[in-house]
């Protein structure tokens, strides 16, 4: 799988997993996990996302880390 589309992804995982929470980017923000304007890059793949930043959003959107990578035999 080529980059970029491991990056859209994940950024759909990352929309997908905050919006189950039904949480904005601002209260995501407001919990002091990133701030919204980097997360709305990230969401909007215009940024990538670190290990660590994924890490702890993971935790926070309380979702196990395979959650945010394709498995091709799903």
């Amino acid at each position: 799988m080529q980059d970029k589309k491991i990056n859209q992804y994940i950024s759909h995982q990352l929309v997908k997993a905050r919006e189950e929470l039904n949480l904005t980017q601002k209260n995501v923000q407001e919990k002091g996990i990133i701030k919204q304007s980097n997360l709305s890059k990230i969401e909007n793949g215009v940024q990538n996302i670190s290990a660590s930043k994924l890490f702890i959003l993971a935790n926070f959107y309380k979702k196990p880390i395979s959650f945010f990578f394709h498995n091709e035999n799903q």
